[in-house]
Formats: structure tokens, C-alpha cells, sequence
């Protein structure tokens, strides 16, 4: 997975949103198609930046953090993505990764469907809840 590639653009998109990667390993390899892997990895990182906008529309001075945590542990991979946007509407995660399901003032519905189906493709599963304030979620390989 690259995703430093993805932390570099979106942090070229939004430079006052700070991101920060921490993890374990040196190098993991993982059978997988890594245009989907980047391609969901980009969506949740979009995902938290847009909720950090949206709570700054409250506070123009909150700063915005997204903690990206990647560990590896014997035959599992852990990608935790942690924000302190808005988070999550109060519905289960079934609600929140249903097609065409939205909280977004203009939103389509389809990103949160689209990353579980990769996930899911690739054997992993997908968490989403609120973590203190913001939002959490866990991959898990």
C-alpha cells in the first residue's frame, strides 16, 4: 500500500489539515489489487478531511489532525485512520456503508459503499465509529 502518496496529494489539497502516519514495520507485502487498496485509502483520508471542513465551519481557528496508524501483526494488517471532525451520524455501520446513503449535504452515498466492497474483496473487514471527537476507522487485513 502507498499510502504516502495519498497523504502527500491531500495534503497539498488542504495544507492546514495536519496528517500523520505512524507504523510498525519496514515493509509489508500484500497480495492485493493496490489501485483499489490506494483508491479506498484515498476516499477515507477525503472523507476526514471534508469532516474536519465541516466542523470548521463552526470554528475557522479548529485545527484539524488526522492520525493514520498502520501495524502489523503476524498474519493480520491494522490500518486505523483517526480524525477530530464531525464524526459519525449515530446510525450503525450497516447504515453508513449502504449505497446511495448519505449524511453529506451533497453527498452521493456511494464512498463508504465503494471502500467496504474493496475491503471486503481483499478479505479484510471495515469499522467505523466515533472516537472522543471525531471519527475512527479500522481496516483490518
Amino acid at each position: 500500500m502507498k499510502i504516502y502518496n495519498n497523504v502527500k496529494l491531500l495534503e497539498k489539497l488542504n495544507p492546514s489539515i495536519k496528517i500523520q502516519v505512524n507504523h510498525n514495520y519496514d515493509a509489508i507485502n500484500f497480495d492485493c489489487d493496490l489501485e483499489q487498496i490506494n483508491r479506498a485509502i484515498f476516499n477515507l483520508i477525503k472523507n476526514s478531511i471534508e469532516s474536519i471542513n465541516e466542523k470548521r465551519l463552526k470554528n475557522v481557528d479548529f485545527e484539524g489532525i488526522i492520525n493514520i496508524e498502520i501495524t502489523k501483526r503476524r498474519a493480520y494488517i491494522d490500518v486505523v485512520i483517526e480524525d477530530n471532525g464531525v464524526g459519525f451520524a449515530k446510525q450503525n455501520n450497516k447504515e453508513l456503508i449502504k449505497p446511495y446513503y448519505t449524511t453529506k449535504k451533497n453527498g452521493s452515498g456511494l464512498g463508504l459503499s465503494i471502500v467496504n466492497k474493496i475491503i471486503t474483496d481483499h478479505n479484510g473487514s471495515l469499522n467505523l465509529s466515533n472516537y472522543k471527537k471525531g471519527a475512527r476507522v479500522r481496516i483490518t487485513f
